[in-house]
């Protein structure tokens, strides 16, 4: 469900399983300082393990994926979709 500016809610930091914030300094770590993405994801635990598998896939050696592609794809969607972040 959405908020009024259609952007979907987040967890709430305090909220968060040890696992989870575990997770989340490793996301801090290896990833990024901003954690919007992160705690949209982890609303739904079981979607933020599907997205960092995908992650782990993607930018890492296992996928033979051009890591420019990867990004210029990024960039696209994020255009596309009017991305406010």
């Amino acid at each position: 469900m959405a908020n009024e500016h259609g952007l979907l809610p987040k967890a709430d930091p305090e909220t968060l399983s040890d696992e989870l914030r575990h997770r989340r300094e490793v996301w801090f770590d290896k990833a990024y300082e901003d954690d919007n993405l992160f705690l949209t994801l982890a609303a739904e635990p079981g979607v933020l393990d599907q997205f960092l598998q995908w992650v782990g896939f993607i930018y890492t050696d296992r996928s033979s994926l051009d890591p420019g592609m990867v990004e210029l794809c990024r960039i696209r969607l994020a255009h596309r979709n009017q991305c406010v972040h």
